[in-house]
Protein backbone atom coordinates (compact mmCIF):
# COMPACT_ATOMS: atom_id res chain seq x y z
CA UNK A 1 0.00 0.00 0.00
CA UNK A 2 1.48 3.61 -0.92
CA UNK A 3 2.66 5.37 2.34
CA UNK A 4 0.30 8.43 2.59
CA UNK A 5 1.93 12.01 3.60
CA UNK A 6 0.97 13.46 6.76
CA UNK A 7 0.35 17.37 6.80
CA UNK A 8 1.07 17.28 10.34
CA UNK A 9 4.61 17.92 12.30
CA UNK A 10 3.63 16.98 15.87
CA UNK A 11 0.27 14.96 15.69
CA UNK A 12 0.45 10.94 15.78
CA UNK A 13 -1.60 10.02 12.96
CA UNK A 14 -1.16 6.64 12.67
CA UNK A 15 -0.67 4.43 9.04
CA UNK A 16 -0.39 0.99 10.72
CA UNK A 17 -2.11 -0.99 8.49
CA UNK A 18 -5.32 -3.48 8.47
CA UNK A 19 -5.17 -7.18 7.49
CA UNK A 20 -7.33 -9.66 6.09
CA UNK A 21 -9.39 -12.05 8.09
CA UNK A 22 -9.06 -14.49 4.99
CA UNK A 23 -7.82 -16.00 2.17
CA UNK A 24 -8.04 -17.93 -1.17
CA UNK A 25 -5.18 -20.60 -2.21
CA UNK A 26 -6.00 -23.04 -4.95
CA UNK A 27 -9.71 -22.13 -4.97
CA UNK A 28 -10.29 -22.79 -1.30
CA UNK A 29 -11.78 -19.95 1.04
CA UNK A 30 -10.37 -20.09 4.59
CA UNK A 31 -12.17 -17.86 6.97
CA UNK A 32 -9.59 -17.35 10.04
CA UNK A 33 -11.78 -16.77 12.77
CA UNK A 34 -14.15 -20.36 12.57
CA UNK A 35 -12.18 -22.52 14.67
CA UNK A 36 -10.72 -21.60 17.04
CA UNK A 37 -12.82 -18.61 18.02
CA UNK A 38 -11.49 -15.73 19.49
CA UNK A 39 -12.98 -16.24 23.00
CA UNK A 40 -11.85 -20.06 23.06
CA UNK A 41 -8.14 -19.50 21.61
CA UNK A 42 -6.83 -23.00 20.74
CA UNK A 43 -3.46 -24.18 22.36
CA UNK A 44 -1.20 -26.55 20.78
CA UNK A 45 1.19 -27.32 23.50
CA UNK A 46 -1.85 -27.55 26.14
CA UNK A 47 -3.65 -30.13 23.57
CA UNK A 48 -0.22 -31.57 23.43
CA UNK A 49 0.05 -32.11 27.25
CA UNK A 50 3.19 -29.55 27.62
CA UNK A 51 2.53 -27.14 30.30
CA UNK A 52 3.61 -23.76 30.54
CA UNK A 53 4.24 -23.63 26.70
CA UNK A 54 1.15 -21.71 25.84
CA UNK A 55 3.15 -17.97 24.72
CA UNK A 56 4.63 -20.18 22.52
CA UNK A 57 2.08 -21.72 20.38
CA UNK A 58 2.44 -19.30 17.53
CA UNK A 59 6.00 -19.42 17.42
CA UNK A 60 5.70 -23.28 16.63
CA UNK A 61 3.00 -22.95 14.49
CA UNK A 62 4.67 -20.03 12.32
CA UNK A 63 8.13 -22.96 12.18
CA UNK A 64 5.24 -25.72 11.07
CA UNK A 65 3.47 -23.39 8.47
CA UNK A 66 6.56 -22.11 6.88
CA UNK A 67 9.03 -25.11 7.35
CA UNK A 68 11.24 -23.43 8.87
CA UNK A 69 14.18 -24.66 10.92
CA UNK A 70 13.54 -23.68 14.94
CA UNK A 71 16.04 -24.08 17.69
CA UNK A 72 14.69 -24.68 21.73
CA UNK A 73 17.43 -23.13 24.28
CA UNK A 74 16.45 -24.16 27.80
CA UNK A 75 17.79 -25.91 30.72
CA UNK A 76 17.31 -29.82 30.87
CA UNK A 77 14.20 -31.18 31.99
CA UNK A 78 12.32 -28.46 30.63
CA UNK A 79 10.66 -30.26 27.66
CA UNK A 80 12.63 -29.65 24.68
CA UNK A 81 12.51 -33.69 23.39
CA UNK A 82 9.57 -34.27 24.69
CA UNK A 83 7.67 -31.56 22.74
CA UNK A 84 9.14 -32.10 19.62
CA UNK A 85 8.25 -36.16 19.80
CA UNK A 86 4.78 -35.44 20.52
CA UNK A 87 4.95 -32.72 17.55
CA UNK A 88 5.74 -35.46 15.14
CA UNK A 89 3.51 -37.79 16.15
CA UNK A 90 0.68 -35.65 15.90
CA UNK A 91 1.63 -34.77 12.43
CA UNK A 92 1.94 -38.59 11.78
CA UNK A 93 5.77 -37.82 10.73
CA UNK A 94 8.62 -40.06 10.24
CA UNK A 95 11.01 -38.48 12.69
CA UNK A 96 14.77 -38.97 13.48
CA UNK A 97 16.16 -38.00 16.74
CA UNK A 98 19.85 -37.73 17.09
CA UNK A 99 21.68 -36.90 19.86
CA UNK A 100 24.09 -34.67 18.12
CA UNK A 101 27.21 -34.96 21.23
CA UNK A 102 27.02 -38.46 20.23
CA UNK A 103 26.46 -38.61 17.10
CA UNK A 104 28.71 -39.99 14.19
CA UNK A 105 28.58 -38.77 9.99
CA UNK A 106 27.65 -42.57 9.54
CA UNK A 107 24.59 -42.39 11.91
CA UNK A 108 23.61 -40.18 9.47
CA UNK A 109 24.03 -41.05 5.94
CA UNK A 110 24.54 -45.02 6.46
CA UNK A 111 27.12 -46.59 5.22
CA UNK A 112 29.48 -45.06 2.10
CA UNK A 113 29.93 -47.43 -0.77
CA UNK A 114 31.67 -46.19 -3.98
CA UNK A 115 29.92 -46.99 -7.20
CA UNK A 116 31.66 -48.96 -9.77
CA UNK A 117 33.02 -47.07 -13.03
CA UNK A 118 32.79 -43.54 -11.45
CA UNK A 119 33.47 -41.64 -8.72
CA UNK A 120 30.31 -40.77 -6.69
CA UNK A 121 29.15 -43.00 -3.35
CA UNK A 122 26.01 -44.47 -2.76
CA UNK A 123 24.86 -45.37 1.10
CA UNK A 124 23.60 -48.44 2.78
CA UNK A 125 20.91 -46.66 4.76
CA UNK A 126 20.05 -47.85 8.01
CA UNK A 127 17.40 -47.57 10.10
CA UNK A 128 18.23 -44.52 11.76
CA UNK A 129 19.66 -43.12 8.80
CA UNK A 130 18.52 -39.61 7.74
CA UNK A 131 17.00 -40.78 4.15
CA UNK A 132 13.34 -40.63 3.84
CA UNK A 133 13.02 -38.29 7.27
CA UNK A 134 10.45 -36.19 7.53
CA UNK A 135 11.36 -34.95 10.38
CA UNK A 136 14.47 -34.58 11.56
CA UNK A 137 15.44 -33.24 15.45
CA UNK A 138 19.23 -32.52 16.57
CA UNK A 139 19.03 -32.43 20.23
CA UNK A 140 22.39 -31.40 22.14
CA UNK A 141 23.37 -29.20 19.39
CA UNK A 142 25.46 -27.21 21.51
CA UNK A 143 27.87 -30.47 22.55
CA UNK A 144 27.99 -31.44 18.87
CA UNK A 145 31.64 -31.44 17.34
CA UNK A 146 32.98 -28.56 15.35
CA UNK A 147 33.42 -30.54 12.03
CA UNK A 148 30.00 -32.22 12.47
CA UNK A 149 28.19 -28.39 13.23
CA UNK A 150 29.98 -28.32 9.27
CA UNK A 151 27.97 -31.27 8.24
CA UNK A 152 24.54 -30.67 9.83
CA UNK A 153 24.88 -26.89 8.47
CA UNK A 154 23.72 -27.77 4.73
CA UNK A 155 21.19 -30.03 6.29
CA UNK A 156 19.46 -27.65 8.23
CA UNK A 157 19.70 -24.48 5.68
CA UNK A 158 19.44 -26.75 2.47
CA UNK A 159 17.82 -29.93 3.14
CA UNK A 160 20.98 -31.72 2.13
CA UNK A 161 23.45 -33.73 3.14
CA UNK A 162 26.50 -34.74 1.07
CA UNK A 163 25.12 -32.35 -1.58
CA UNK A 164 22.46 -34.86 -2.21
CA UNK A 165 18.61 -33.49 -1.71
CA UNK A 166 16.20 -35.11 1.00
CA UNK A 167 13.32 -34.69 -1.04
CA UNK A 168 10.67 -36.07 2.00
CA UNK A 169 12.41 -33.82 4.52
CA UNK A 170 10.29 -30.70 6.08
CA UNK A 171 11.22 -30.12 9.34
CA UNK A 172 14.65 -29.00 10.44
CA UNK A 173 14.66 -28.55 14.45
CA UNK A 174 17.29 -28.60 17.65
CA UNK A 175 17.86 -28.11 20.58
CA UNK A 176 20.50 -27.16 23.11
CA UNK A 177 21.19 -25.75 26.81
CA UNK A 178 22.11 -22.30 27.18
CA UNK A 179 25.88 -22.48 27.00
CA UNK A 180 28.50 -21.53 29.86
CA UNK A 181 29.94 -18.10 30.19
CA UNK A 182 33.69 -18.06 29.83
CA UNK A 183 34.70 -17.16 33.36
CA UNK A 184 31.93 -18.71 35.38
CA UNK A 185 30.39 -17.51 38.70
CA UNK A 186 32.59 -19.29 40.77
CA UNK A 187 29.58 -18.84 43.59
CA UNK A 188 26.97 -19.51 41.85
CA UNK A 189 25.10 -22.90 41.75
CA UNK A 190 26.84 -25.58 39.27
CA UNK A 191 23.45 -26.59 37.86
CA UNK A 192 23.20 -23.36 36.61
CA UNK A 193 26.09 -23.86 34.26
CA UNK A 194 26.22 -26.42 31.42
CA UNK A 195 30.08 -26.53 30.94
CA UNK A 196 29.95 -28.65 27.80
CA UNK A 197 27.54 -26.51 26.64
CA UNK A 198 29.32 -24.39 23.97
CA UNK A 199 28.20 -21.22 21.97
CA UNK A 200 26.66 -21.99 18.07
CA UNK A 201 29.42 -21.25 15.27
CA UNK A 202 27.32 -17.55 14.55
CA UNK A 203 26.96 -18.81 10.99
CA UNK A 204 25.00 -21.87 12.68
CA UNK A 205 23.04 -20.24 14.61
CA UNK A 206 21.84 -17.68 11.83
CA UNK A 207 20.37 -20.62 9.77
CA UNK A 208 17.73 -20.75 12.70
CA UNK A 209 14.97 -18.49 12.04
CA UNK A 210 13.11 -19.19 15.66
CA UNK A 211 15.60 -19.43 18.50
CA UNK A 212 13.44 -20.13 21.46
CA UNK A 213 14.19 -19.69 25.33
CA UNK A 214 11.62 -22.20 27.17
CA UNK A 215 10.09 -21.83 30.08
CA UNK A 216 11.59 -23.54 33.29
CA UNK A 217 10.43 -23.83 37.07
CA UNK A 218 10.27 -20.77 37.78
CA UNK A 219 8.40 -19.46 34.87
CA UNK A 220 5.34 -21.91 35.12
CA UNK A 221 2.46 -20.56 36.69
CA UNK A 222 1.02 -22.92 40.03
CA UNK A 223 -1.61 -24.34 38.09
CA UNK A 224 0.44 -25.41 35.14
CA UNK A 225 3.03 -27.12 37.69
CA UNK A 226 -0.43 -28.80 38.99
CA UNK A 227 -0.97 -30.02 35.82
CA UNK A 228 2.98 -30.73 35.21
CA UNK A 229 2.74 -33.38 38.34
CA UNK A 230 -0.39 -34.84 38.12
CA UNK A 231 -0.48 -38.40 36.59
CA UNK A 232 -3.28 -37.97 33.97
CA UNK A 233 -0.79 -37.47 31.14
CA UNK A 234 -1.90 -39.80 29.05
CA UNK A 235 -0.70 -38.21 25.23
CA UNK A 236 1.32 -40.47 23.43
CA UNK A 237 3.24 -42.10 26.48
CA UNK A 238 4.28 -45.84 26.47
CA UNK A 239 2.41 -48.10 28.53
CA UNK A 240 -0.53 -45.55 29.30
CA UNK A 241 -4.09 -45.23 27.53
CA UNK A 242 -3.37 -43.30 24.02
CA UNK A 243 -5.41 -40.40 23.58
CA UNK A 244 -8.67 -40.82 20.78
CA UNK A 245 -7.67 -39.58 17.31
CA UNK A 246 -10.09 -37.37 17.45
CA UNK A 247 -8.82 -35.12 20.47
CA UNK A 248 -5.33 -34.43 18.71
CA UNK A 249 -5.12 -31.43 17.64
CA UNK A 250 -5.47 -31.05 14.23
CA UNK A 251 -1.66 -29.47 13.33
CA UNK A 252 -1.88 -30.26 9.80
CA UNK A 253 -4.60 -28.16 9.34
CA UNK A 254 -4.04 -25.62 11.32
CA UNK A 255 -0.34 -25.44 10.08
CA UNK A 256 -2.03 -25.18 6.38
CA UNK A 257 -4.24 -22.51 7.16
CA UNK A 258 -1.73 -20.08 8.42
CA UNK A 259 0.39 -21.14 5.41
CA UNK A 260 -2.40 -20.17 3.45
CA UNK A 261 -3.30 -16.62 5.22
CA UNK A 262 0.74 -15.91 4.69
CA UNK A 263 0.79 -14.46 0.90
CA UNK A 264 -1.43 -12.14 1.09
CA UNK A 265 -0.43 -10.61 4.86
CA UNK A 266 2.77 -10.40 2.52
CA UNK A 267 1.30 -8.26 0.52
CA UNK A 268 -1.01 -5.91 2.63
CA UNK A 269 2.07 -5.52 4.92
CA UNK A 270 5.28 -5.01 2.70
CA UNK A 271 5.47 -1.04 2.71
CA UNK A 272 4.49 -0.72 6.61
CA UNK A 273 7.08 -4.29 7.40
CA UNK A 274 9.63 -3.55 5.77
CA UNK A 275 9.87 0.22 7.66
CA UNK A 276 9.66 -1.54 10.77
CA UNK A 277 11.64 -3.84 10.11
CA UNK A 278 14.99 -1.72 9.16
CA UNK A 279 14.21 0.42 12.41
CA UNK A 280 14.24 -2.87 14.26
CA UNK A 281 17.62 -3.22 12.57
CA UNK A 282 19.16 -0.09 13.22
CA UNK A 283 18.01 0.05 16.99
CA UNK A 284 19.28 -3.80 17.85
CA UNK A 285 22.55 -2.74 16.69
CA UNK A 286 22.34 0.18 19.18
CA UNK A 287 21.65 -2.29 21.56
CA UNK A 288 24.92 -4.20 21.25
CA UNK A 289 23.06 -6.53 19.16
CA UNK A 290 23.88 -6.30 15.55
CA UNK A 291 22.10 -8.85 12.75
CA UNK A 292 23.20 -9.88 9.69
CA UNK A 293 21.03 -8.83 6.48
CA UNK A 294 20.16 -12.74 6.28
CA UNK A 295 18.54 -12.47 9.76
CA UNK A 296 16.66 -8.89 8.65
CA UNK A 297 14.78 -10.87 5.78
CA UNK A 298 14.22 -14.03 8.49
CA UNK A 299 12.41 -11.35 11.01
CA UNK A 300 10.67 -9.77 8.16
CA UNK A 301 8.55 -13.32 7.18
CA UNK A 302 8.73 -14.25 10.92
CA UNK A 303 6.29 -11.68 11.76
CA UNK A 304 4.15 -12.15 9.24
CA UNK A 305 4.05 -16.14 9.88
CA UNK A 306 3.46 -15.38 13.71
CA UNK A 307 0.58 -12.81 12.68
CA UNK A 308 -0.86 -15.49 10.60
CA UNK A 309 -0.43 -18.39 13.51
CA UNK A 310 -2.01 -15.95 15.89
CA UNK A 311 -5.11 -15.33 13.24
CA UNK A 312 -5.18 -18.69 13.20
CA UNK A 313 -5.02 -19.29 16.92
CA UNK A 314 -6.94 -16.62 18.23
CA UNK A 315 -9.13 -15.39 15.22
CA UNK A 316 -9.94 -11.42 15.98
CA UNK A 317 -8.12 -11.05 19.08
CA UNK A 318 -5.02 -11.80 17.23
CA UNK A 319 -3.28 -8.12 16.53
CA UNK A 320 -0.32 -7.07 14.75
CA UNK A 321 1.76 -5.58 17.33
CA UNK A 322 1.98 -8.48 19.32
CA UNK A 323 2.33 -10.41 17.02
CA UNK A 324 6.10 -8.47 15.81
CA UNK A 325 6.90 -8.57 19.11
CA UNK A 326 6.67 -12.40 19.87
CA UNK A 327 8.19 -12.48 16.35
CA UNK A 328 11.42 -10.37 17.48
CA UNK A 329 11.59 -11.93 21.04
CA UNK A 330 11.66 -15.46 19.95
CA UNK A 331 13.99 -14.72 16.33
CA UNK A 332 17.11 -13.19 17.94
CA UNK A 333 20.24 -15.90 17.33
CA UNK A 334 22.04 -14.34 20.37
CA UNK A 335 19.39 -16.17 22.91
CA UNK A 336 21.37 -19.30 21.96
CA UNK A 337 24.60 -17.49 23.34
CA UNK A 338 26.20 -17.20 26.63
CA UNK A 339 24.76 -13.97 27.57
CA UNK A 340 21.34 -13.74 25.67
CA UNK A 341 19.68 -10.44 25.21
CA UNK A 342 17.32 -9.17 28.08
CA UNK A 343 13.55 -9.32 27.49
CA UNK A 344 12.98 -5.74 28.27
CA UNK A 345 15.67 -4.41 26.11
CA UNK A 346 14.31 -6.72 23.33
CA UNK A 347 11.01 -5.18 24.06
CA UNK A 348 11.94 -1.44 24.41
CA UNK A 349 13.31 -1.62 21.03
CA UNK A 350 10.21 -3.17 19.45
CA UNK A 351 7.89 -0.15 20.72
CA UNK A 352 10.56 2.19 19.55
CA UNK A 353 10.40 0.88 16.21
CA UNK A 354 6.92 0.11 16.45
CA UNK A 355 5.95 3.49 17.58
CA UNK A 356 8.25 5.34 14.56
CA UNK A 357 6.95 3.18 11.81
CA UNK A 358 3.39 3.59 12.76
CA UNK A 359 3.81 7.50 12.04
CA UNK A 360 3.68 9.22 8.95
CA UNK A 361 7.05 10.21 7.17
CA UNK A 362 6.81 13.81 7.60
CA UNK A 363 4.91 13.53 11.48
CA UNK A 364 7.23 15.39 13.55
CA UNK A 365 7.27 13.18 16.26
CA UNK A 366 8.56 10.64 13.72
CA UNK A 367 11.60 13.24 13.54
CA UNK A 368 11.86 12.88 17.16
CA UNK A 369 11.91 9.53 17.53
CA UNK A 370 14.00 8.55 15.10
CA UNK A 371 16.77 10.76 17.56
CA UNK A 372 18.36 7.91 19.49
CA UNK A 373 20.18 10.71 21.84
CA UNK A 374 17.34 11.59 24.04
CA UNK A 375 18.93 15.68 24.71
CA UNK A 376 19.13 16.12 21.01
CA UNK A 377 15.66 15.21 20.38
CA UNK A 378 14.78 17.95 23.18
CA UNK A 379 17.08 20.47 20.99
CA UNK A 380 14.86 19.01 17.65
CA UNK A 381 11.29 19.56 19.43
CA UNK A 382 12.26 23.01 20.09
CA UNK A 383 13.66 23.41 16.03
CA UNK A 384 10.36 22.30 15.06
CA UNK A 385 7.91 23.90 17.12
CA UNK A 386 6.69 21.56 19.74
CA UNK A 387 4.12 22.82 22.75
CA UNK A 388 5.22 22.56 25.94
CA UNK A 389 3.30 19.62 27.15
CA UNK A 390 5.41 17.73 24.30
CA UNK A 391 8.73 18.97 25.66
CA UNK A 392 7.96 18.25 28.95
CA UNK A 393 7.80 14.82 27.99
CA UNK A 394 10.93 14.78 26.10
CA UNK A 395 12.41 16.56 29.48
CA UNK A 396 11.18 13.44 31.44
CA UNK A 397 12.13 10.67 29.25
CA UNK A 398 15.75 12.38 28.79
CA UNK A 399 16.00 11.97 32.72
CA UNK A 400 14.79 8.68 32.73
CA UNK A 401 17.11 7.65 30.70
CA UNK A 402 20.09 8.17 32.38
CA UNK A 403 21.12 5.69 34.98
CA UNK A 404 23.90 8.20 36.64
CA UNK A 405 22.69 10.11 39.15
CA UNK A 406 25.77 12.68 38.25
CA UNK A 407 24.66 12.66 35.00
CA UNK A 408 20.89 13.77 35.92
CA UNK A 409 22.10 16.62 38.75
CA UNK A 410 24.48 17.89 35.09
CA UNK A 411 21.38 17.17 32.85
CA UNK A 412 18.46 18.47 34.92
CA UNK A 413 21.19 21.55 35.40
CA UNK A 414 21.28 22.45 31.79
CA UNK A 415 17.53 22.04 31.02
CA UNK A 416 16.42 24.49 34.09
CA UNK A 417 18.59 27.06 32.86
CA UNK A 418 18.05 26.52 29.33
CA UNK A 419 13.95 26.63 29.66
CA UNK A 420 13.15 28.29 32.80
CA UNK A 421 12.39 31.56 30.70
CA UNK A 422 11.25 29.95 27.93
CA UNK A 423 8.97 27.08 28.25
CA UNK A 424 5.99 26.44 30.80
CA UNK A 425 6.70 23.07 31.31
CA UNK A 426 4.18 20.35 33.33
CA UNK A 427 5.20 19.84 36.35
CA UNK A 428 5.87 16.62 36.51
CA UNK A 429 9.42 18.27 33.67
CA UNK A 430 9.46 21.19 36.59
CA UNK A 431 9.71 19.15 39.52
CA UNK A 432 12.64 17.13 39.34
CA UNK A 433 14.73 19.79 37.42
CA UNK A 434 14.06 22.01 39.88
CA UNK A 435 15.15 19.12 42.48
CA UNK A 436 18.02 18.29 40.91
CA UNK A 437 19.31 21.53 39.53
CA UNK A 438 18.77 23.00 42.84
CA UNK A 439 21.73 21.13 44.51
CA UNK A 440 24.14 22.64 42.06
CA UNK A 441 23.09 26.04 41.83
CA UNK A 442 22.66 26.71 45.66
CA UNK A 443 26.01 28.39 47.10
CA UNK A 444 27.89 25.97 48.78
CA UNK A 445 30.78 26.42 51.28
CA UNK A 446 32.55 23.11 52.85
CA UNK A 447 34.09 22.02 55.79
CA UNK A 448 35.39 18.41 54.48
CA UNK A 449 36.96 15.47 57.00
CA UNK A 450 37.36 12.25 55.28
CA UNK A 451 39.46 9.67 56.00
CA UNK A 452 42.05 7.18 53.96
CA UNK A 453 40.12 5.70 51.28
CA UNK A 454 38.37 7.07 48.08
CA UNK A 455 36.66 10.14 49.52
CA UNK A 456 40.19 11.80 50.61
CA UNK A 457 41.29 10.85 47.67
CA UNK A 458 39.20 12.35 45.64
CA UNK A 459 38.73 15.34 47.73
CA UNK A 460 42.42 16.16 47.48
CA UNK A 461 42.66 15.96 43.84
CA UNK A 462 39.38 18.22 44.20
CA UNK A 463 40.72 20.45 46.35
CA UNK A 464 43.68 20.96 44.25
CA UNK A 465 41.57 21.78 41.04
CA UNK A 466 39.38 24.10 43.30
CA UNK A 467 43.26 26.03 43.67
CA UNK A 468 43.94 25.78 40.15
CA UNK A 469 40.40 27.50 39.29
CA UNK A 470 40.15 29.73 41.63
CA UNK A 471 40.97 32.68 39.47
CA UNK A 472 38.31 31.75 36.91
CA UNK A 473 35.13 34.32 37.34
CA UNK A 474 31.95 34.04 35.80
CA UNK A 475 28.96 32.43 36.12
CA UNK A 476 29.79 28.96 34.30
CA UNK A 477 33.10 28.73 36.67
CA UNK A 478 30.99 29.68 39.66
CA UNK A 479 28.37 26.61 38.18
CA UNK A 480 31.00 23.85 37.55
CA UNK A 481 32.70 24.74 40.88
CA UNK A 482 29.14 24.40 42.54
CA UNK A 483 28.58 20.78 40.22
CA UNK A 484 31.85 19.21 42.07
CA UNK A 485 31.33 20.26 45.50
CA UNK A 486 27.54 19.21 44.78
CA UNK A 487 29.11 15.49 44.03
CA UNK A 488 31.13 15.07 47.29
CA UNK A 489 30.86 12.82 48.39
CA UNK A 490 28.41 10.39 47.46
CA UNK A 491 28.29 10.42 43.71
CA UNK A 492 32.46 10.43 43.29
CA UNK A 493 32.14 7.19 44.56
CA UNK A 494 30.23 5.54 41.94
CA UNK A 495 31.02 8.24 38.78
CA UNK A 496 34.79 9.68 38.22
CA UNK A 497 34.54 13.54 38.83
CA UNK A 498 36.46 15.24 36.12
CA UNK A 499 34.29 12.69 33.70
CA UNK A 500 30.99 13.84 35.07
CA UNK A 501 32.47 17.43 35.12
CA UNK A 502 33.42 17.30 31.32
CA UNK A 503 29.66 15.59 30.16
CA UNK A 504 28.20 18.74 32.60
CA UNK A 505 30.51 21.55 30.04
CA UNK A 506 29.04 19.72 27.06
CA UNK A 507 25.72 19.44 28.19
CA UNK A 508 25.98 23.00 28.73
CA UNK A 509 27.25 23.95 25.62
CA UNK A 510 24.46 21.96 23.76
CA UNK A 511 22.03 23.84 25.28
CA UNK A 512 23.45 27.39 24.65
CA UNK A 513 23.61 27.82 28.47
CA UNK A 514 26.63 29.85 28.82
CA UNK A 515 27.91 32.01 25.25
CA UNK A 516 31.62 30.95 25.82
CA UNK A 517 33.11 28.02 27.63
CA UNK A 518 35.47 28.94 30.01
CA UNK A 519 38.35 26.26 30.91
Amino acid sequence: MPRKKSTKSSGKESKTPAVATESFVNGTHFMVDAVPTATAPFSITRALNIQGWGHLDAVLLAALATEAPLLLVGPHGTGKSLLIERLAKALGLSMRHYNASLLNYDDLVGIPIPEEGNDSLRFIATPDSIWGAEFVFFDEISRCRPDLQNKMFPIIHERRVAGILLEKLRFRWSAMNPPAPDEPDANAPTANYYLGSEPLDPALADRFPYVVPVPDWKQLTKEDRRRLVSWRDEFLNPGTRPQPVEAMPPLLEMANRCAALIPDLEQDLDEWLSDYIILVIDLLDKAQLPQSPRRANMLARSVVAVHAARMVLEGDDADLETSAEIALLFGLPQSATEVPPSEPNVVAVHKQAWEIASLMEDDGWRKILEESDSLRRILLAEELGFDDTSISRLITQALGAESSEARRVGVATALFLAFRAVRRLAPSAWEPLAQLAGRVLQPRAMNVTAGPGVDMNNWKAISGWLSDHEQNKGEQALLERNFVLAGYPELWRKDNWRESLDRFRQDLALFGVFEEQQS
